[in-house]
């Protein structure tokens, strides 16, 4: 899918280093012998492909311009709606938190959604404790990725583990 969706790119690159290539004359010939001009009363031919290599790089700009415009529009109306449903998770979450406090997939979910809204030191709370949780329920897998969402978490948010000692 991302190889169709950039095959324009890769035939104007191709016509941009081809046309390079014609106008820094790789391919003129050894012996400087005079040729006559094929396009004589025409700009030279080196002007041409310039004037050409100059349209084709203004247009390849203007529909990467477009191209960029479209996802940023897409990326923020999807954080819009993720930020709305984040709040309904963390809603939820709590939800189940204050019914079952020991709940460690919550813990750890609840983490997970602060992380998303940026709230880095609910998520690493919440993520600690879901830590402690799967450890005592002696759950290897929770406790693994528990630990590695607090490593990133910690680099993520600039705090140390010192910062956030639980009891």
């Amino acid at each position: 899918m991302v190889s169709a969706k950039f095959r324009w790119f890769s035939g104007m690159l191709a016509a941009l280093v081809f046309s390079g290539l014609c106008a820094s004359n790789v391919w003129a010939d050894a012996d400087d012998e005079e040729l006559e001009d094929p396009f004589e009363g025409k700009p030279p031919l080196a002007d041409q492909i310039r004037e050409f290599s100059n349209e084709i790089a203004r247009r390849f700009h203007q529909e990467l311009q477009n191209l960029l415009d479209k996802e940023l529009k897409v990326l923020r109306e999807e954080r819009k709606k993720s930020r709305y449903t984040a709040e309904e998770r963390i809603a939820k979450q709590e939800g189940i938190i204050k019914d079952d406090p020991k709940n460690a997939e919550a813990h750890f979910a609840l983490g997970k959604v602060y992380d998303e809204i940026r709230a880095g030191a609910n998520a690493i709370v919440h993520t600690q404790i879901a830590e402690q949780l799967f450890k005592e329920h002696k759950n290897v897998q929770g406790l693994a990725d528990a630990r590695r969402n607090l490593r990133w978490y910690f680099e993520k948010y600039g705090y140390k583990p010192e910062d956030f000692m639980l009891n």
